[in-house]
């Protein structure tokens, strides 16, 4: 195989690659605090990939969490008042969301810019008094509980009361389906028209294009796959209620882009929702009250030598490793 070849076909080694890892790693690491920290990273994973693309299509999103909690919400009252089971509460909150994000696209989607953001803003921070004061449907700061899921799938009884495993593979499998999903989106005629959207918005609607169409289609989808995310979030806590969401979380999901890649559609915020809920954890526990701070700081480092996200690895490591072997081979000159 020539090298063109095999490096049209690396992304999809790499990938396959990623999913063998992920399959086989808690049958080798058996490490319960791992197994949650990863489970937790995952469903960041899903919420980092919903900021991307809502920011890809040109819109700065500060109020994303509200649809992780509108997801939450609508997945525990599905699953506690109306008896759904695990799959169709999963479902459940991510068209919640959506539909809450189709309804409120279309008006707030129309300012643009600097005040869609302070609107989004303002959402979530409505989405968060809603839950703390209806307290007929959300039960105020009380909250709601959850039952463990119980899935049969023929004869087999999985009790997800007893292990972490099924949540595990669950969430690889929801992250894997969204990546594929926006990875698609992005080579697709939606993708391009999106990012020209976002690039040269003026430009686009010269062209014939209807701004507010694509913008609305990737703010829901970006709401489908949060709100499946915060149903499933409830899930694995068993518990839901106003302090699981607040405006910060937000914040962390731009974080975790600007790490991974804040213009990458799928690698950046993966890499990014990894990283940041692995160390951002172990900070917490190692340093207690220094984690703002620290974290503060690895990010402006990193921005500082990286300004496009640690997916610029993928082009800065080959050339790292050529010109070292470079440097190896040179031949000095001559003393004269």
């Amino acid at each position: 195989m020539d090298k063109a070849k095999l490096k049209a076909k690396l992304p999809l080694i790499l990938l396959l690659a990623f999913i063998i890892f992920t399959i086989i790693f808690p049958l080798i690491v058996k490490d319960r605090f791992l197994l949650s920290i990863l489970i937790e990273a995952g469903v960041m994973c899903l919420f980092a990939l919903g900021f991307a693309a809502v920011f890809r299509s040109g819109q700065f999103s500060l109020g994303q969490a509200a649809f992780l909690a509108v997801g939450g919400y609508a997945g525990a009252l599905l699953a506690s008042k109306a008896g759904l089971p695990f799959w169709l509460s999963l479902l459940g909150g991510g068209l919640s969301s959506a539909i809450v994000a189709f309804l409120l696209g279309i008006v707030i989607l129309r300012m643009g810019g600097l005040y869609f953001s302070i609107a989004t803003l303002a959402l979530g921070e409505i989405a968060i008094i809603i839950a703390k004061n209806w307290d007929s449907v959300t039960s105020g700061m009380t909250g709601i509980a959850v039952d463990a899921p119980i899935v049969k799938i023929g004869e087999l009884t999985i009790n997800f009361a007893t292990t972490k495993l099924p949540y595990y593979y669950i969430i690889v499998l929801l992250v894997i389906m969204a990546a594929l999903m926006f990875w698609r989106i992005d080579r697709s005629r939606l993708g391009t028209v999106v990012r020209s959207v976002a690039v040269a918005p003026v430009m686009s609607e010269h062209a014939g294009i209807h701004l507010m169409k694509y913008r609305v289609i990737m703010f829901t989808l970006a709401a489908f796959v949060t709100g499946v995310a915060g149903a499933f979030y409830v899930y694995y806590l068993s518990w839901v209620g106003p302090p699981l969401f607040s405006g910060a979380q937000s914040t962390v999901a731009l974080i975790m882009c600007v790490i991974g890649g804040l213009w990458s559609a799928v690698s950046g915020p993966i890499i990014g929702a990894i990283i940041v809920s692995y160390f951002g954890t172990m900070m917490q526990i190692h340093l207690e009250g220094l984690r703002p701070l620290v974290f503060g700081v690895l990010v402006i480092v990193l921005i500082w030598f990286m300004p496009n996200g640690l997916v610029e690895l993928q082009y800065r490591f080959p050339a790292w490793v050529k010109s070292l072997f470079k440097k190896k081979g040179k031949v000095p000159d001559a003393p004269a």
